[in-house]
């Protein structure tokens, strides 16, 4: 995961919750909890400390550059309706190091949970409902410097560090992301067999 750093994730605590107050009774998440996930690696009682280091050798080769972050509007997001930051670009950094960070762990054969696609967001209070959304008159803004490595004890509200992975601005540029080749209809003419959706469950 990547932390706001503790003064920005103050001023996103503070304006979180008082924009909680007269509209839910949940609170916002605690200002030194704040993050965005960039992989779930997946879900166990107990930190399983065989696994965790093997995952430390693994993300400790990653050689990425700092990345710049940048939040600027307010949505809800799955399936509980919980209150997030977003962003109006496409924060292609940030995605590039989190598909880094899943391709090291296919090729080391390391669990993770597959996601169908990466959305960044930063949530700010959990299962709130449906809402008034955030107005965000400031970005929350920040270049990021590391990555962490943490167990979330589920039910606790706290984040035990397992390890902290450093940023490099010597490091080689982020990839961009592979663009579509789009070809007029008149050319390859219009498909006549039924579109059919392929998907793994």
């Amino acid at each position: 995961m990547v932390k706001p750093p503790a003064a920005l994730a103050e001023r996103i605590f503070a304006d979180a919750s008082c924009h909680a107050a007269g509209r839910t009774k949940r609170e916002a998440y605690p200002p030194e909890l704040l993050h965005i996930t960039l992989l779930c690696v997946g879900c166990f009682e107990t930190v399983p400390h065989g696994l965790v280091h093997r995952l430390k050798a693994t993300l400790g080769e990653i050689k990425a550059r700092p990345v710049p972050i940048t939040f600027d509007g307010s949505s809800l997001f799955g399936n509980r309706n919980s209150l997030v930051l977003h962003s109006g670009s496409e924060m292609q950094e940030l995605k590039a190091l989190a598909k880094m960070v899943q391709r090291s762990l296919w090729r080391a054969n390391l669990p993770y949970v597959v996601a169908s696609s990466f959305t960044p967001h930063l949530t700010m209070i959990y299962g709130c409902g449906k809402i008034e959304l955030m107005q965000v008159e400031k970005p929350y803004s920040w270049l990021a410097g590391n990555f962490e490595l943490v167990f979330s004890h589920n039910g606790e509200t706290r984040h035990e560090l397992l390890e902290r992975f450093a940023l490099s601005p010597k490091a080689d540029r982020y990839e961009r992301p592979e663009s579509q080749l789009h070809l007029p209809g008149k050319v390859i003419g219009p498909s006549k067999r039924p579109m059919q959706r392929v998907a793994m469950r």
